[in-house]
This record gives structure tokens, C-alpha cells and sequence, in this order.
């Protein structure tokens, strides 16, 4: 599938990570398209601005704010239409990982501000781009594409991980509907594998005291043989997808960033670590 030559891509969660890879792995890989990022941290895009020629910062926009807030969302699409006219493709990559512990200690609390974070605050933009993403289809003559960044944690047992887990099994959900009911829009959820970011850290030193030690043990030593995944590994998987478009065979999955299946967006091999 061909990437239309002035595709517009917002990114969620782009302020660090593999959020900041991707939007530099689509300013790397088209010279026209434009990119919308957000994420709370404002000074951390005004710095990825800052650091772009003057070319590509014709092509960025950036909204600060917080995705569970309503006034973001209709704030992001506003701008982003004003901005640049139209909406080809979203990443859905904000998330975070807190509250682990066992389900008989958890934190009920938390666990719904996690699902908020992580869950309905991407369903509520699905619903306020959904008009935007099928007018653009209709004028491209091309699908919308919305990437969502999941986790093998949607279907594998992590140790005190109930609700990150369950989380992302809802995230999979949304892409599996969403690609089934529109039929402008294709959707994909991609695990990106053990990715060397701030979440890992987080891990290491602060979360996983809500974890068995042998389980923690193991997020230790990926971090000690050198196993993490650089961030632009899977980013730039996500990053093509959204830019290229989802092929149809591939609308509604749920895949591994390292699927064969998605070997023509691998960016940079998906060995590479």
C-alpha cells in the first residue's frame, strides 16, 4: 500500500520514548507529511521543535495537555484540522504502567485512572476523529489508519500486572471493532516488544516492589544482558504503518512488532537492539 505524498499523523505520548522515535522516523521517511504531537509534557516538545530545521518545523504542530481531559481532545482535533486540513492517521502510544500489585492489595482507585489513561481516553479521541478520519479517507480515496500501541502483557501473565494487562487486552479489543465497523478505517495493535524506555526504568527501581523478586529479577537483568529493544525498533513499525497505511489483511490484529507479516515496515530490522 502507497503512503499518500502530505498524510497528517498525530502521535499521542511523543514527548520521549518511542513516541519522540516515531515522529522522528516520519520526519526521516517523507519529506511532505505532517505531524501533530501531544503529550503533557509541553517543554519537552517545544525542545523537539527547537531542534528541527526550519523546514520541518513547518511541518510539526504540538499540543501539551493531558488525554483523559476532554478540552485536550477537542483541542487537538481543532488544531490539528486548522493546522494542516485533515487527518490521515493516529498512533495511540500514551499509556502508563502504575498501579502493579497483587489483586488482593490493589488499588481500585488507580486502577481506574490507569484505565482511564490507557483505555477510554483512546476510545473518546477514536469517537472525536472518527468524522475528521473518514471525511480525509473519502478525499484521499485511501483508509484512515489508528495504530494502537499495546503490550504482550494484553495476553500473557506478568506478575502483579492485572491492570496494565487488562488494559491493553481492551486496547486490542478497540482496534479488533473499530477496524470491523468502519469501513474507511483500518486499524492494527502492535506489541512492541521490551522496549528500552522510561517505563523500564520505572520498573527497575520504583514498580516492582508491587511484583514477586523472581519476576522483578527478570525486567533486572533484561535491562544487565543488553535484551531491551531500542525505542525506534518498534516505533518505527508504528511509525510506517500510520504513514503507509494498514494493509487490509491486516485490519483488526493484533501483531508482535517483529510479525513477518509486518516486515515491509520494519525500519530498522527487527533484530535490532
Amino acid at each position: 500500500m502507497s503512503s499518500s505524498p502530505d498524510k497528517v499523523i498525530i502521535v499521542t505520548g511523543a514527548s520521549r520514548g518511542m513516541g519522540k522515535s516515531m515522529a522522528e522516523i516520519l520526519l526521516r521517511s517523507s519529506d511532505s507529511c505532517k505531524i501533530v504531537l501531544v503529550a503533557r509534557s509541553g517543554d519537552r516538545l517545544q525542545e523537539f521543535v527547537d531542534s528541527l530545521t526550519e523546514k520541518e518545523k513547518a511541518r510539526v504542530h504540538f499540543v501539551a495537555g493531558d488525554l483523559t481531559d476532554a478540552k485536550t481532545l477537542d483541542q487537538l482535533v481543532d488544531e490539528s484540522v486548522a493546522k494542516f486540513g485533515k487527518i490521515n492517521s493516529v498512533i495511540f502510544n500514551a499509556g502508563i504502567l502504575e498501579p502493579i500489585a497483587h489483586i488482593e492489595k490493589i488499588d481500585i482507585s488507580q486502577m481506574k485512572k490507569l484505565f482511564d489513561v490507557n483505555f477510554f481516553s483512546l476510545v473518546e479521541l477514536t469517537q472525536r476523529l472518527l468524522p475528521v478520519l473518514r471525511e480525509t479517507a473519502k478525499q484521499d480515496g485511501v483508509p484512515a489508519t489508528c495504530v494502537y500501541v499495546s503490550s504482550s502483557a494484553s495476553e500473557v501473565r506478568y506478575d502483579g500486572w492485572l491492570a496494565y494487562g487488562s488494559s491493553k487486552a481492551a486496547v486490542n479489543h478497540l482496534a479488533m471493532d473499530l477496524d470491523a465497523e468502519e469501513s474507511l478505517v483500518r486499524a492494527i495493535s502492535i506489541d512492541p516488544g521490551v522496549v528500552d524506555t522510561g517505563m523500564q526504568v520505572n520498573i527497575r527501581e520504583n514498580l516492582g516492589k508491587g511484583m514477586k523478586a523472581d519476576a522483578h529479577k527478570k525486567f533486572i537483568e533484561f535491562h544487565e544482558k543488553g535484551q531491551l529493544l531500542k525505542p525506534e525498533v518498534p516505533g518505527g513499525v508504528c511509525a510506517l504503518l500510520a504513514l503507509k497505511g494498514v494493509p487490509n489483511d491486516l485490519g483488526g490484529k493484533y501483531l508482535e512488532h517483529c510479525d513477518e507479516s509486518l516486515s515491509s515496515f520494519q525500519f530498522f530490522g527487527k533484530d535490532t537492539a
